[in-house]
């Protein structure tokens, strides 16, 4: 039994959909590693007094131990959720945008586009499309470019964060990961709004 076929919108916002929501997963991963993280904070918890008395070794408080080995465990799957979602949330940002710009042009394209290597979506130097302007009257559209100048400023607050030695390491991933989301997000709605509105270019490629 052969699968009906599908046509090439509902494959394309499918491709889009899956995106954003590959974004959102990562998101409230690395909100839970964040929160386990500040759980076994050892600044924070009050301490254990008890000692152990390993043969051979120093005495050793095994509570401390624990908490600080959790520690590191969470910090690092905070970090390693943080620098995925940052990575789908640009690959969300773009390729919305990229498929939205080819369906106002006419073109009729299946899914969304995005090399990845090495686990990680490879993201264009030139960033994620600007939609300004071509949207015509949408309500959304004031937004969209709202979000994409803030995803500029992110993006330039990322490439300058080194530079910045009051910033704690990593600070400005997550607000960049979340601008790119947004971004994205509404994105994905200019690209309904492209498919729900007749365009001259598309109905000559028919």
């Amino acid at each position: 039994m052969t699968k009906p076929a599908v046509a090439w919108f509902q494959s394309l916002t499918e491709s889009v959909f899956a995106l954003g929501a590959a974004a959102r997963e990562l998101r409230m991963a690395n909100q839970a590693a964040r929160t386990a993280a500040w759980g076994v904070e050892p600044h924070r918890l009050l301490p254990v007094e008890g000692q152990l008395n390993v043969p051979g070794a120093p005495f050793f408080r095994p509570h401390d131990v624990a908490v600080c080995q959790m520690a590191d465990i969470y910090r690092e799957l905070e970090g390693h959720t943080k620098r995925l979602y940052e990575n789908t949330a640009l690959a969300y940002a773009h390729g919305a945008a990229a498929v939205t710009l080819s369906v106002l042009a006419g073109e009729r394209p299946r899914y969304v586009e995005l090399r990845r290597e090495d686990g990680r979506y490879v993201i264009p130097t030139t960033g994620s499309p600007d939609l300004t302007g071509h949207l015509g009257t949408w309500s959304g559209g004031p937004r969209l470019a709202e979000l994409h100048r803030a995803l500029l400023k992110r993006q330039d607050e990322t490439h300058g964060a080194t530079s910045e030695p009051h910033c704690e390491a990593g600070e400005f991933s997550v607000g960049l990961a979340d601008a790119a989301y947004a971004y994205g997000e509404q994105a994905e709605s200019a690209l309904h709004f492209a498919l729900m509105t007749p365009n001259p270019d598309a109905e000559e490629a028919q």
